[in-house]
């Protein structure tokens, strides 16, 4: 018997949760900068043509919730997983994905600010967090 593959939205989605699993166990203040910034806002994000939608409710707990986006809703977030990856791994900066347009993110300036460093954070903690190391070799194998 054949087991079923994840379809592309769930598995974006158990990346996801995955993702910020790690890092709420991580605490610190990347995970203190993500509940502020994410804290009971919600978005719609677009990966190659694999669209869901989270929403993140609460303080420092912060529970996530994730759905199938609507598709008339405008994404708040795209990219492709190439670019992502490259990301991840130290080919391309953020800045540069994002001045390109590979990476389209819409939030205000102070808010893309805040996006910024948390980003570069998590890259940071990669080096020292052998969990989003393998997070990211496996976004990079199955995506």
């Amino acid at each position: 018997m054949k087991i079923p593959s994840l379809s592309r939205a769930d598995l974006l989605s158990e990346m996801l949760l995955e993702l910020i699993e790690i890092l709420r166990d991580r605490s610190g203040d990347t995970w203190t900068a993500i509940v502020r910034i994410a804290a009971n806002k919600s978005a719609a994000i677009a990966i190659d043509d694999t669209c869901i939608y989270l929403q993140a409710e609460g303080g420092q707990e912060l529970h996530i919730k994730i759905s199938d986006a609507d598709p008339i809703v405008e994404n708040d977030f795209e990219s492709t997983g190439r670019t992502l990856s490259d990301v991840m791994f130290g080919r391309a900066s953020l800045d540069k994905s994002v001045a390109s347009g590979k990476i389209f993110i819409r939030a205000s300036f102070g808010d893309l600010l805040k996006i910024r460093s948390v980003v570069a954070s998590v890259l940071a903690d990669t080096a020292i967090e052998p969990r989003l190391q393998s997070l990211w070799e496996k976004f990079e194998r199955e995506w």
